[in-house]
């Protein structure tokens, strides 16, 4: 019998992005059904290009900036160029965000919640915890500088600079608006699309030597540990204290990412880190500065390459390490994804 109007075909799920894995690591949650051998470098390929661009545009909007030029807020340190050029700088890190999430969603074709953690989605609970137990090791670092230096709180090494009430305002401003992006989006690239690419790799049914390797966390909290560090080194070659303290710092948040099951612990120290680190630089006239040897974006101390740093960084991550799986472990903080009950 025929039937008016004809039934609509039934539609297909083909191509829906793929789930989250059942019972799988943070770092095993790119290898999804969907995984093939070329989703690995399509990944580096289309996140380089879009890397380029982004860059590209950042430097012809810099560049504008710079044409149009610009007049001091306060003739002694802080300038509209110097607060311009953060500004753009944060910013520029922090448009990395789009860039991750378009690469997880469109290349390899999954949720892009399995990014942030083993729950599919930010635990915004576990962040806040995260960030307020991150004051404890930056506090301790603190006071351990205070002792190495040989300084007292009234005699310490932070010094007034900052020219006008008005320019330390908008530098604050700037410091406390963009931070939190910027410090998602560098977590977000080399704590999770690196390690989640690297943990991809081995396949689930091998039982060779090398697959069972690819599968473990070792490889990915490796490489996502070490290439923020070999990338500073690469511009920074004598700078070998601050290289082996941004290695310390991103191997501690990279095996942490994978203790805890997602991006939240790293996020809360670096952007902790970052919010006091910078705001040193603007109290003191130093924001030039960031970005640079002396003062690395990432929140590593004042006087970044000495061997201080290394002991400071030792210290605030160890500890930091262990508050943060203590209150993990108390918490119940899932650090595999959800199974299906039978």
């Amino acid at each position: 019998m025929w039937a008016w109007p004809p039934p609509r075909p039934v539609r297909s799920s083909q191509f829906a992005c793929a789930e989250i894995p059942e019972g799988e690591s943070y770092h095993r949650l790119a290898r999804t059904p969907r995984f093939r051998w070329w989703v690995f470098p399509l990944s580096l390929l289309v996140f380089t290009v879009l890397l380029f661009f982004l860059w590209v545009g950042v430097l012809v909007v810099m560049t504008i900036v710079a044409i149009l030029g610009g007049s001091g807020l306060a003739p002694d340190s802080v300038r509209v160029g110097e607060i311009a050029g953060l500004a753009f700088g944060l910013s520029a890190i922090a448009l990395l965000v789009p860039v991750t999430l378009f690469v997880v969603r469109v290349v390899q074709w999954r949720r892009t919640g399995a990014l942030f953690s083993v729950a599919g989605r930010m635990r915004w609970r576990w962040l806040a915890r995260c960030v307020f137990t991150a004051a404890v090791p930056l506090t301790a670092g603190a006071m351990l500088l205070l002792v190495l230096s040989g300084g007292t709180p009234a005699d310490g090494p932070v010094s007034v600079n900052y020219g006008s009430a008005e320019a330390l305002a908008a530098a604050v401003l700037v410091i406390v608006l963009l931070v939190p992006f910027q410090s998602a989006a560098e977590e977000m690239t080399v704590r999770g699309l690196v390690m989640q690419l690297v943990g991809s790799l081995g396949s689930p049914g091998g039982d060779s030597s090398f697959a069972r390797v690819l599968r473990s966390p070792w490889p990915a909290v490796l490489a996502g540990g070490t290439l923020f560090a070999a990338l500073y080194a690469s511009t920074h070659p004598g700078h070998l204290w601050a290289t082996v303290s941004l290695a310390v710092f991103g191997l501690g948040m990279a095996w942490l990412t994978w203790r805890t099951g997602g991006l939240e612990a790293a996020i809360g120290l670096h952007v902790v880190n970052s919010l006091v680190q910078l705001s040193l630089c603007a109290v003191e006239g130093r924001l030039s500065e960031v970005g640079t040897g002396v003062v690395i974006g990432s929140g590593l101390p004042v006087g970044t390459n000495t061997p201080t740093t290394l002991v400071l960084t030792v210290v605030q991550v160890g500890l930091y390490l262990l508050l943060v799986t203590g209150l993990a472990r108390r918490h119940g903080v899932a650090r595999r994804s959800a199974t299906t009950q039978p």
